[in-house]
């Protein structure tokens, strides 16, 4: 797949996605973070477990019960995001700030919540 043929992908205020490939209960794609003057909304993938790697800047994640927690990644790095866990982040720098993901689960793959402790119903 190129680039050209990646598809819109759900969307969270400073955080633009794009889809390649959906085959089951795997879900890839790339991410385009554009919070640079205040974090993105925050969010979680529902019934999915998510791996990302970035591929170029460096962003701050928080997360957390209250948003209490966070955790810098950067290019070359990787992370973990379990399912329903409640997310957001901010570019700490670059002007091009890119990651690539790969999801494993099922249905829906965002959720835009209002905070932290927001109710994050499992799936069922």
């Amino acid at each position: 797949m190129t680039q050209d043929q990646l598809v819109d992908g759900p969307m969270t205020p400073g955080q633009s996605r794009k889809k390649a490939l959906e085959v089951g209960n795997l879900w890839v794609g790339e991410c385009q973070v554009t919070a640079y003057d205040e974090p993105s909304q925050w969010h979680h993938h529902k019934e999915f477990d998510s791996v990302m790697y970035m591929l170029s800047g460096r962003i701050r994640v928080d997360f957390g019960a209250t948003g209490q927690d966070a955790f810098e990644i950067g290019a070359g790095d990787y992370a973990y995001f379990p399912r329903r866990a409640i997310h957001r982040c901010q570019i700490l720098e670059g002007k091009d700030v890119r990651y690539v993901f790969i999801r494993v689960g099922n249905g829906e793959t965002l959720l835009n919540v209002d905070g932290p402790g927001a109710f994050a119903p499992a799936e069922g």
